[in-house]
């Protein structure tokens, strides 16, 4: 199975955002890519402070496009974006009715055939209800079926903040055959901070791809979250992360795509 990914700007704009992922998913096409992952909020962008009910509706109906370009080329699409669920739920503490997930949208032939949601939430989650269900989900091509793994951003370091759930241990449980990790990393704590940041997120990608003896198909957001340009780049190298080593790393700015061969460990990038 071919597993890829797209290094690709998210904004705060939901349809520059559509067209960032169509272009990656018509290279994805093109290389015979069986699913494609995003990073965290690729499609709706990452401003949960004004994602509610009245402007959920431009992201609603990017997924409704995406759905319909699935079912036309065949491709799956691990979409990283913000979502609604029980739109008429009243949630306590919540000024918003409905439950609101920070979750990869699995598409596949045009239909969800489910979605993860992120489980430890940050700061800049207002109003994300972390996920409380397995951060797994079964993927099927051709007969070939993949016990997948999901990491959304503060997942997988999340615990050493806050003493919260360690992600990836609990998937090593699981038994899982791949982690598809997404991420929107925080970019803006100066040259000083920043490069202590990244020496950590990617040990701890590394540590994870060991600990769990499982590969990880990692890609981040290379601007800032709040869609304004950035050129130190992404914090958590996107890639492509073997248990004994990093089979694929990309450049840290700019487009990028990429993909992994389940089949013989075999990577392709553009």
């Amino acid at each position: 199975m071919r597993i890829g990914a797209a290094q690709i700007p998210v904004t705060n704009n939901v349809q520059e955002n559509y067209k960032n992922i169509i272009d990656a998913c018509d290279w994805a096409v093109t290389n015979n890519l069986d699913f494609l992952l995003t990073p965290e909020c690729a499609l709706s962008g990452y401003d949960t402070m004004s994602w509610n009910l009245n402007t959920c509706g431009p992201t609603e109906e990017a997924m409704e496009k995406l759905k319909e370009y699935s079912k036309k080329t065949g491709l799956g699409i691990a979409v990283g974006t913000l979502w609604i669920h029980d739109k008429d739920k009243k949630v306590d503490g919540n000024f918003n009715n409905g439950v609101h997930k920070n979750q990869l949208t699995f598409i596949q032939e045009g239909e969800v055939i489910g979605y993860v949601g992120k489980h430890n939430v940050a700061q800049c989650d207002y109003n994300i209800e972390p996920e409380d269900r397995s951060q797994t989900i079964k993927i099927k091509i051709d007969g070939e079926e993949l016990n997948v793994g999901v990491l959304l951003c503060n997942d997988l370091p999340g615990n050493w903040w806050d003493g919260g759930d360690n992600c990836a241990r609990k998937l090593r449980k699981e038994n899982v055959d791949l982690i598809l990790f997404a991420s929107n990393s925080a970019k803006d704590q100066g040259d000083n901070i920043k490069p202590m940041y990244d020496d950590m997120h990617n040990a701890m990608l590394r540590m994870a791809a060991f600990g769990t003896n499982c590969p990880i198909v990692s890609v981040d957001n290379p601007i800032n979250i709040d869609g304004s340009e950035n050129h130190q780049g992404t914090s958590f190298t996107s890639g492509i992360h073997l248990p004994l080593e990093s089979l694929y790393k990309a450049p840290n700015t700019g487009t990028k795509y990429f993909y992994y061969d389940t089949k013989d460990n075999s990577f392709g990038e553009k």
